[in-house]
């Protein structure tokens, strides 16, 4: 037997690998998915923000074709930065011919400048390595050596301060709302692409044609929403394995005991392998056997929170083909902005296209949901996203308490600690939350199906 605690894409790959085991999965929402799912009213579909599946490993992709045939859009990054008035294609530090004349010096003056720099460059950030060679998926950076670079710092030596100034710097702290020197550079060396010099030059003076990053092609449903890929997986397994409205309310590490609440009551179940994908912090509170200094440990572990507002628009897209749009401006809230429509027709009704604001925001900063969504309508028609509020036909505000996992020095502290304690007593974290890691969907797939082939090689 084996207990997965949580039905998101990580305890789904995880349920659906293991095929000649017995398992059950727990889940306290009333449907499977996790932040992988969709909202449908009055015609407009929304995810619980944006979700893309980028692959790269080429088993999962075949696996996913396979599960849900005919029911992709294979489609092609178009995103975009607004700054300074104007929308300029995805990167930045790529882009930035239709910029100010001055702007663009200033980014160019900087960069060279790392360039003659580069030899003064604190220490490298040092790569993650896995705890147990044998889950590979449970890689983690050391602690932060004295000279390491933090986000700030490897920014102004990456890009120089034009780019940080113009973009960096405002776009990340409205993301992770917090000085960017607390926060660590472990998580930028896949996330952030770094072109070279000739490439920052011809960005300058013409739009490029060249593409960068690790997500210029992914797939997304053709309909319905993101969530057709968990219920896909969900329908692939037995209807007894996975059970709803289910809190897990208490974790016996040492016994790999869970106790749970449903619709079935209060009981017990118990299982040698426990695999979890609930947030870390929120797995440590309900483990009854953790030790206190790993317990208070835990607690410093910090993410924000994310508020989404959906809309539903009349019209056709006023910026036909786009996708989604990184906003850096400190007074705009949101610090992106998503088009479902534009990845799938379908998720509007004829004659209207939907559009998402991402607004990062900590508890104890929060002016509420109201005021979010009237700032928000407010910006999207100053900066021509929306003509008219007359035109919004239909809203919806959606937060996610844990959204972005928070790089910082604490993080890099407790995480090995913490994770080898579990490890040692047979329960498995695993996915964004469980692993408290920078992850996304096909990451996710990858834990689940690591963790199947590891429980049944054991």
């Amino acid at each position: 037997m084996v207990i997965i605690l949580g039905a998101g894409l990580a305890g789904l790959s995880a349920a659906h690998h293991l095929d000649e085991v017995d398992r059950l999965v727990f889940d306290r929402e009333n449907e499977v998915g996790g932040l992988c799912r969709s909202i449908r009213e009055d015609g407009f579909t929304f995810d619980y923000t944006g979700h893309l599946l980028h692959i790269r490993d080429q088993e999962i992709r075949q696996w996913v074709l396979e599960l849900m045939p005919d029911a992709w859009n294979h489609l092609h990054r178009s995103a975009w930065i607004h700054s300074h008035d104007v929308l300029t294609p995805y990167p930045f530090q790529a882009n930035t011919a239709d910029l100010p004349t001055d702007v663009r010096l200033e980014c160019l003056l900087g960069f060279v400048q790392t360039l003659v720099d580069k030899n003064d460059r604190k220490s490298p950030i040092p790569e993650a390595k896995p705890l147990r060679a044998d889950l590979p998926h449970l890689s983690i950076c050391p602690a932060p050596s004295p000279d390491e670079p933090n986000f700030k710092d490897w920014v102004m030596g990456t890009f120089g301060a034009g780019f940080a100034k113009h973009f960096f710097t405002p776009y990340n702290t409205k993301l992770w709302r917090r000085d960017l020197a607390e926060v660590t550079g472990d998580w930028v060396s896949w996330a952030i692409p770094r072109p070279d010099l000739s490439d920052v030059l011809q960005g300058a003076l013409r739009r490029s044609e060249k593409t960068y990053g690790y997500n210029p092609d992914f797939l997304y449903p053709k309909e319905g929403g993101i969530d057709h890929l968990p219920r896909s997986l969900a329908n692939s397994l037995p209807e007894e394995v996975i059970q709803l409205e289910t809190r897990v309310t208490s974790l016996q590490a040492e016994k790999g005991q869970v106790t749970i609440e449903g619709p079935r009551g209060e009981r017990t179940e118990e299982a040698p392998v426990v695999l979890s994908s609930l947030p870390l912090q929120h797995l440590a509170q309900i483990t009854s056997d953790l030790p206190p200094e790993l317990a208070n440990a835990a607690e410093d572990l910090s993410c924000v929170s994310i508020r989404a507002i959906n809309l539903g628009i009349r019209g056709e897209a006023l910026h036909p083909g786009v996708q989604w749009v990184y906003v850096p401006d400190p007074e705009v809230p949101f610090h992106r902005i998503g088009i479902p429509s534009a990845l799938a027709p379908a998720m509007a009704p004829p004659g209207h296209h939907t559009l998402v604001a991402e607004i990062s925001y900590q508890p104890q900063d929060d002016p509420g949901a109201e005021a979010h969504l009237d700032q928000t309508i407010s910006a999207l028609i100053r900066m021509g996203f929306v003509t008219s509020a007359e035109d919004i036909a239909y809203q919806k505000v959606v937060d996610i308490p844990h959204a972005y996992v928070v790089f910082d020095r604490r993080r890099r502290e407790v995480l090995p600690d913490l994770m080898a304690w579990y490890l040692d007593r047979q329960v498995i974290p695993m996915g964004r939350y469980g692993t408290w890691d920078y992850l996304g969907m096909q990451d996710c797939l990858l834990h689940g199906r690591e963790v199947a082939q590891w429980i049944k090689n054991s």
